[in-house]
């Protein structure tokens, strides 16, 4: 498993030339003999240390590259050789007959991929995330920028990316809950393998739905579990169960949640017992990074914690409140000063009218919300927010109206820092359906405190918030 684009430089070493031509076998067809061979060293913004288990290679890992001419890999002159380091970066071939010869005459380009298998069929990589227990032996690579080389080229750069998701949960324990002791972690219901066309460089065919068991890693206070996964389009609503000798918890990823290739989907994970009518799993901060470097900067890795300070020109969710997950009895609908259940206990949530509620009806079940009854004042607000030295500063959250007759998302108004944010036109085509409306531009670029606004002339029928977030850029 690499962290970022990894650059491989080639280096070369003279042979000695014949006055004759014969057969070459690593490139497959009848060539004059080459002059130079290919080696490899990795380099990672130019040091050598590239695994992101560990920041450095390990001994025998290996990848494969392919040397060829014209689009993709229709015309392959070396395929699928396999280049070892011994741990220091530097890659070799792996045995004489994997040994990689520019041709005498023309142009050439690399396609690589990491970790090798010696056996594929028909260029197509099988992707296998099933088991998490060695995640570098799953972690997918690709290079395919080195085009246009030939026997004068001096260096080679092979740009590597992760063409797979990584997902990190920091687990903490919380209300009822002393003990992490055990903890074991899945995401349920996920494709687990798929094919990679190395020609393309584009993953197909997503198959075989099962529940994935994370890597756990036990730190000093909290509990590290860790997959990497298919990238998948939605996996809003998909469930992520921890278990513990005492019971399940289970946290229910909110509304446009993706996973991207390339991306890292890091949560903070609180377990509760006793605040809610069954055990959960709440999600007190999540943050999406470029698992691979970015034009505009770099970021640094915790090793244990996985701590990640975001990159330069990076968009980087900040914090979601989804108002925790459950369901909530129609009889006992918690008002906001008493409800203990929140995503981000860290800050303050008021309600001057006590006229809103925590609630989850039939058709949302498992989706706790807040309520903005019709004909009555409400002004929810989230204090303490602690949200500066960002730019590009958005606030997302989901809306739903009780009735579509005359529904308009911007009944429900918006103030950052006190100061009102214009919310667009937004009308529902179904009654207690989720919107998300994103409001951008937000000035200046810190955010203290956040505050919903419902009248009572305006708000006549009834409307849902729910995933509040705040995204924003380093």
């Amino acid at each position: 498993m690499k962290t970022q684009n990894i650059l491989i430089a080639t280096a070369m070493s003279v042979l000695a030339l014949s006055s004759s031509c014969k057969k070459d076998h690593n490139l497959g067809g009848e060539v004059p003999t080459a002059t130079k061979a290919v080696t490899f060293t990795s380099s990672i913004n130019g040091q050598i240390v590239t695994k992101a288990v560990n920041n450095k290679w390990d001994a025998n890992d290996a990848i494969g590259v392919f040397m060829k001419t014209g689009t993709g890999l229709s015309n392959v002159l070396a395929a699928n050789k396999s280049y070892t380091t011994n741990g220091d970066g530097e890659f070799k071939p792996s045995a004489t007959d994997q040994n990689i010869n520019y041709p005498e005459t023309g142009s050439v380009d690399f396609i690589a991929y990491y970790p090798y298998k010696a056996s594929l069929t028909n260029n197509t990589y099988p992707v296998d995330v099933t088991s998490q227990s060695n995640q570098p032996a799953i972690d997918l690579l690709y290079s395919n920028n080195a085009t246009g080389l030939n026997k004068t080229s001096t260096v080679a750069n092979l740009s590597f990316s992760h063409q797979l998701a990584k997902v990190e949960f920091t687990v903490k324990s919380g209300y009822g809950v002393t003990d992490l002791s055990g903890l074991t972690a899945a995401l349920n219901a996920v494709n687990t393998k798929a094919d990679f066309d190395l020609a393309t460089g584009t993953l197909a065919n997503p198959s075989q739905s099962a529940d994935v068991a994370a890597k756990i890693t036990a730190q000093t206070s909290s509990v590290l579990a860790e997959a990497i996964v298919l990238p998948v389009a939605d996996a809003s609503g998909k469930l992520v169960t921890f278990t513990l000798p005492a019971g399940k918890f289970t946290l229910t990823l909110p509304a446009n949640t993706k996973f991207e290739a390339g991306k890292r989907y890091t949560y903070d994970i609180e377990l509760r017992n006793g605040t809610a009518p069954t055990p959960v799993a709440v999600a007190l901060k999540a943050t999406i990074t470029d698992w691979t470097t970015v034009p505009s900067g770099s970021y640094t890795v915790g090793q244990d914690a996985g701590t990640v300070t975001p990159p330069t020109g990076v968009e980087t969710v900040l914090y979601t409140e989804t108002f925790g997950t459950g369901t909530i009895v129609s009889t006992a609908r918690p008002k906001i000063a008493a409800y203990t259940g929140w995503s981000n206990p860290s800050f303050t949530f008021t309600e001057s009218f006590n006229n809103a509620d925590l609630r989850t009806i039939n058709t949302l079940p498992d989706n706790i919300h807040v309520w903005f009854p019709a004909t009555r004042d409400v002004d929810l607000k989230i204090d303490n927010i602690p949200v500066s030295g960002y730019s590009s500063l958005k606030l997302k959250y989901d809306v739903a109206a009780n009735s579509t007759s005359g529904a308009d998302a911007n009944v429900i108004g918006v103030k950052v820092n006190g100061v009102t944010i214009a919310v667009p036109s937004r009308t529902f085509s179904k009654t207690n359906e989720f919107s998300t409306i994103e409001l951008s531009g937000i000035t200046p670029q810190a955010i203290n405190s956040i505050e919903f606004i419902g009248s009572a002339t305006t708000n006549t029928i009834g409307y849902r918030l729910d995933n509040v977030t705040i995204v924003g850029v380093k």
